[in-house]
């Protein structure tokens, strides 16, 4: 896929999901100059990992603030979205 499509598919997903993290909620940003390493950058996550055979489409990709999306690790999606909404807000 090229850059720019890579950057539109981005878009796409950040404007659907309303630029919240799916899991937590968590406002997210985009990456800009001095903030690649911060938690709630905005991260594409798959929900069926590619690994598994899941496809690079929007229906199979979801809007994850970077700490989710590294929390979750080959989790299933909808036991980790569970799972954070038990946890108590900190």
């Amino acid at each position: 896929m090229k850059a720019a499509q890579r950057i539109k598919l981005f878009e796409s997903i950040f404007a659907r999901d309303g630029g919240r993290c799916v899991y937590c909620g968590v406002e997210t940003h985009r990456l800009a100059k001095g903030l690649s390493r911060s938690p709630a950058l905005a991260t594409l996550d798959h929900v069926l990992p590619r690994s598994q055979g899941g496809p690079l489409t929007p229906a199979n990709l979801v809007l994850a603030c970077q700490a989710c999306n590294n929390q979750r690790g080959i989790m299933d999606a909808d036991e980790f979205r569970a799972l954070k909404q038990r946890q108590p807000l900190s």
